[in-house]
C-alpha cells in the first residue's frame, strides 16, 4: 500500500516549502545499520531466530538491555535465569525481541539528536510522551487480545517521530509552536497545520516511508491524531485506533489539563475502540505496574514516582471509579 501523504500531492505552497526543506535536508535522523539490518531480517520469511539473536548480541548495549527485559517483571519474569539473547527469542518470540530491538534504536537516534540539538524544543519531555504512550499502547493490546502487543507498543513510542523531523527543517518557526502550545498536544497539531501547512504526523508518516518502515507503522502514525479518518485495510484498524489512544493517555500523565485530557481519553474511547469503566482498570494497573521497567529499558526518568502513582489513582477515578487497585 502506497500512503497518501502531502509530499505526494499538489498542496499549499507552506507546506510544500517544508517538505522540500525536508526532502534536502541532511541532518534528518537516521535509521541506524543495524536497525536497518533488523528491519530485513523481521520482512524475510527465511530469518530465523538465531540469525536474530546473533546480530543483536553483536551489540552489547543493546544485548544487555534485551537480557533485562526478558528477566523483568514487564513479561512474567523468567522462572530461570535468561543469560543469552537465543534464551530470550526463545521465551518470548521473535516478533517482541525484534521490536524491543528496533525500541532501543530508536531511542539510541532520538538520544543522539537531543544531545545535539541546538534548538529550544522540549526534546526530553517528547520522549517522556513517547514512553508513556509505548507503555499505555501495549497495555491496550494486551488487554484486548492483539495478536501483537509489541506492534501497539512501537507504533505507540513513534508516533512523534516527525517533530524531530520538523525540528531539524523549521527549528525556530517549530519552537515558537512548541512554546505557544505549551504541554498541550493537540494545540501543537493545530498550531503546526495552521503555520506550517502539515502537521507532525503528517512529517512521521513521510519519515517512516523513507526509513522503509513496515506500513502498519506508516499508517499508525499518519493517522495518530485523526483515527476516525482511516478506513482502510480493516487489518490496520485497532493498531491505528489504539495509537491514538495511547497519546492520549500519555497526555494525562504529562499535560497541565488534565481535565481535557480525561475529555479526550473519554472521546476516543467510545467509537470502533470502546474502552469500558471495567476495562479501564486492569488497563491503568497494567501501565502504572510496568512503566518502571520500560524507564530503565530507556535509561530515562519519567518524572517523581510519587507524582506518577498520585496521577494513576486519579486516572482511576476518572474512569474506573469502582476498580479497586492492585498491589504494584
Amino acid at each position: 500500500m502506497q500512503l497518501s501523504l502531502p509530499l505526494d500531492t499538489g498542496i499549499s505552497e507552506p507546506c510544500s516549502s517544508i517538505f522540500e526543506r525536508i526532502k534536502t535536508c541532511n541532518s534528518l535522523p537516521v535509521l541506524s545499520p543495524l536497525a536497518s539490518k533488523i528491519l530485513k531480517i523481521c520482512q524475510s520469511e527465511e530469518a530465523s531466530a538465531s540469525e536474530l539473536a546473533h546480530m543483536i548480541s553483536q551489540d552489547p548495549g543493546m544485548a544487555a538491555q534485551i537480557l533485562f527485559m526478558a528477566n523483568s517483571g514487564y513479561y512474567g519474569g523468567a522462572r530461570h535465569k535468561v543469560t543469552n539473547v537465543m534464551q530470550a527469542v526463545t521465551l518470548l518470540g521473535f516478533s517482541t525481541i525484534a521490536n524491543l530491538a528496533l525500541s532501543f534504536c530508536f531511542y539510541r537516534l532520538i538520544k543522539d539528536l537531543r544531545d545535539t540539538s541546538q534548538v529550544g524544543i522540549d526534546q526530553i519531555g517528547l520522549w517522556r510522551r513517547s514512553i508513556f504512550a509505548s507503555v499505555a499502547g501495549r497495555a491496550l493490546g494486551e488487554h484486548f487480545h492483539y495478536p501483537d502487543p509489541e506492534l501497539v507498543f512501537l507504533g505507540s513510542l513513534l508516533q512523534d517521530i516527525g517533530v524531530l523531523a520538523l525540528n531539524e527543517v523549521a527549528g525556530d518557526e517549530v519552537t515558537r509552536l512548541h512554546d505557544k502550545a505549551g504541554r498541550n498536544h493537540s494545540d501543537l497539531k493545530q498550531l503546526e497545520l495552521e503555520q506550517l501547512g502539515v502537521d507532525h504526523s503528517q512529517v512521521g508518516a513521510w519519515l517512516a516511508q523513507h526509513w522503509q518502515l513496515p506500513e502498519e507503522f506508516q499508517v499508525s502514525i499518519l493517522y495518530s491524531h485523526t483515527p476516525h479518518l482511516f478506513q482502510t485495510p480493516e487489518e490496520y484498524q485497532f493498531l491505528v485506533d489504539s495509537v491514538a489512544l495511547s497519546g492520549w493517555i500519555a497526555d494525562f500523565w504529562i499535560n497541565a489539563s488534565q481535565e481535557e485530557a480525561v475529555d479526550k481519553i473519554k472521546e476516543h474511547s467510545q467509537g470502533r475502540l470502546t474502552v469500558s469503566a471495567e476495562d479501564w482498570g486492569p488497563i491503568l494497573h497494567t501501565i502504572h505496574k510496568t512503566l518502571p521497567q520500560i524507564a530503565s529499558f530507556f535509561h530515562t526518568r519519567l518524572g517523581n514516582w510519587e507524582d506518577i502513582h498520585q496521577t494513576y489513582r486519579l486516572a482511576l477515578k476518572h474512569l474506573a471509579p469502582s476498580y479497586q487497585p492492585q498491589p504494584a
